[in-house]
């Protein structure tokens, strides 16, 4: 039986709040059973990842409160120059996660606000109404009428939990292959492998 508790958290995050810590520990105690993560190596790897993902767990909610405009124009495709970002940013968070999303993961056009109702949220930041409704159907969460509550740790937790268990992320950790568990959530760039590498690390120093 492997678990989480506050100050296991705490010793990931120093800087978390002590509320925080114990609301996301109780959450992903509850889901680990449902997962199938039973082993302290499944364990460390599914925590460095919803550590990564939700940078630190500082947050379940992607911000897009974006001010830096060279920044912008660089990260997302859909903005087109720094004209372009410096009137998103003028306009606001909500234009620009329409911005950035639209017309990708199975969102509409800006106008349809589907950019910003379906940015990141969640342990595993769940972007786009495609993945909502991946989510949907293997948790049962009415998240794409009601989107908010992948930034709720209880239905945080249950959409990870069952996240990892329908792309069978287990076998990955069990064999300690760090880059195909972060494949398996990130895709083939596996973006921030090496701050995965460190999370797994703290993980380790933990629970093994």
């Amino acid at each position: 039986m492997v678990d989480v508790v506050q100050a296991h958290l705490i010793a990931m995050v120093p800087k978390i709040r002590p509320d925080r810590a114990l609301s996301y520990a109780d959450a992903i105690n509850d889901v680990l059973a449902d997962a199938e993560i039973d082993t302290a190596q499944r364990l460390v790897h599914f925590m460095a990842q919803i550590a990564h993902e939700s940078a630190g767990f500082s947050a379940l909610v992607e911000s897009t409160n974006y001010k830096n405009a060279a920044y912008l124009d660089k990260t997302f495709g859909n903005v087109k120059g720094l004209a372009h970002a410096q009137a998103l940013i003028a306009k606001g968070p909500v234009a620009i996660g329409n911005c950035i999303y639209a017309n990708r993961l199975g969102n509409g056009n800006e106008a349809s606000g589907d950019g910003y109702r379906y940015r990141g949220r969640g342990f595993m930041m769940i972007t786009g109404k495609n993945n909502y409704r991946e989510v949907e159907a293997y948790s049962g969460l009415p998240v794409i009428a009601h989107p908010e509550l992948l930034g709720q740790a209880g239905p945080a937790a249950q959409a990870a939990a069952r996240f990892w268990l329908t792309r069978n992320i287990n076998l990955a950790a069990d064999a300690d292959d760090i880059a195909e568990v972060t494949r398996l959530i990130n895709g083939p760039a596996r973006h921030g492998l090496d701050q995965r590498q460190v999370w797994l690390n703290k993980t380790k120093a933990i629970w093994l």
